[in-house]
């Protein structure tokens, strides 16, 4: 029988910040939650989530029958890079820190490393995931990787919320970690600093407000919205930027250049090459992932544009008013709206 201390020091090894363990049986709890949710109306259909179903993202046995552990652990993604690389001329559009590379994909490498170092010790069965489909924040609290944050992301007591989350799904029965304790207290900085207000209450998100959820989702964004979107392409982090417990967080070298994209992207590049070429370009990166729609990412751009304020783009934002897709064509004219009334 293996040890988990063995599990751990090997991860460690491996170069993965922190592994816990927790027990396979399902989570019933978390999945009602996360229905009342969705029966609340709080995720946007679209969204390929909100089309699976839940009691099987909340139980592991779905996705290795005999299941009896769940290895879990979190890597920190918080680099000493510059945040934009907009050029006088040249606009860009932001990219969330998380996805500035393929932190997922990284992870799974070296937990795939681990399992098999694991079945190689044992002859147990194995299964790795990161970013789903498996219900990764109620695992990673169970096991004792962090707890939620009030903005309803997990934060570990060491490298605060700038982490993502993976899994080894394993037939090997191992000793349980103690479930993560700790809360944000009367702090409520991230519910004051969302832009959208879509942090409608302490640990609940509104997804149809919120920004990094949309820049997945397409269609018109409602001008509220789009008022405080600013030159974000994708993602957004301000409830992560505002957090008390990430301020300590120590940031480091990269350890991965796999799917790299970089801080921000050129917006007008973005507009003049096709979806093909966008996805050869930045392959391997959740921009590019099979569920995410280009013309999404088209007219995150033509906010973008609509907030940089510059003048010499609207030769770029006319070319889409008689673009046959309406949503991009309406985007556009709210762009030059906006640029031409200065706000």
């Amino acid at each position: 029988m293996i040890r988990p201390s063995r599990i751990k020091e090997f991860g460690h090894e491996l170069g993965i910040d922190v592994i816990k363990i927790t027990t396979a049986e399902p989570f019933t709890e978390e999945a009602a939650k996360i229905l009342e949710q969705k029966n609340e109306g709080l995720y946007l259909r679209s969204e390929h989530w909100y089309k699976r179903n839940i009691d099987k993202i909340c139980d592991v046995q779905t996705k290795l029958p005999g299941a009896k552990a769940i290895i879990a652990a979190c890597q920190c993604y918080l680099t000493d890079e510059v945040t934009d690389h907009t050029e006088p001329g040249k606009p860009h559009g932001l990219i969330a820190r998380y996805t500035w590379r393929n932190h997922y994909l990284d992870l799974r490498k070296r937990l795939r490393k681990l399992g098999h170092f694991i079945k190689k010790e044992s002859g147990a069965s194995f299964r790795v995931f990161s970013n789903g489909p498996v219900a990764e924040k109620p695992i990673a609290v169970r096991s004792g990787i962090g707890f939620y944050g009030k903005h309803s992301i997990i934060i570990n007591r060491t490298y605060g919320s700038w982490i993502v989350l993976g899994e080894i799904v394993t037939n090997v029965e191992l000793e349980p970690d103690s479930r993560a304790l700790g809360d944000c207290g009367d702090c409520q900085k991230c519910i004051d600093a969302c832009p959208t207000g879509a942090l409608i209450r302490p640990y609940i998100l509104d997804r149809r407000r919120c920004i990094q959820a949309l820049t997945n989702w397409y269609g018109v964004i409602p001008d509220d919205i789009a008022r405080v979107w600013g030159n974000r392409l994708y993602g957004c982090s301000i409830c992560q930027d505002v957090c008390p417990l990430n301020e300590k967080v120590k940031s480091q070298k990269p350890r991965t250049d796999l799917g790299y994209v970089g801080p921000s992207l050129p917006l007008l590049e973005i507009l003049n090459i096709d979806e093909a070429e966008y996805r050869r370009r930045y392959s391997n990166n959740q921009i590019t992932s099979s569920w995410i729609k280009f013309p999404a990412i088209q007219r995150n751009a033509l906010i973008c544009l609509g907030h940089i304020q510059d003048t010499t783009t609207l030769p770029f934002l006319k070319k889409f008013i008689p673009h046959n897709d309406a949503i991009l064509a309406e985007t556009a004219e709210w762009a030059i709206a906006r640029l031409k009334n200065g706000s």
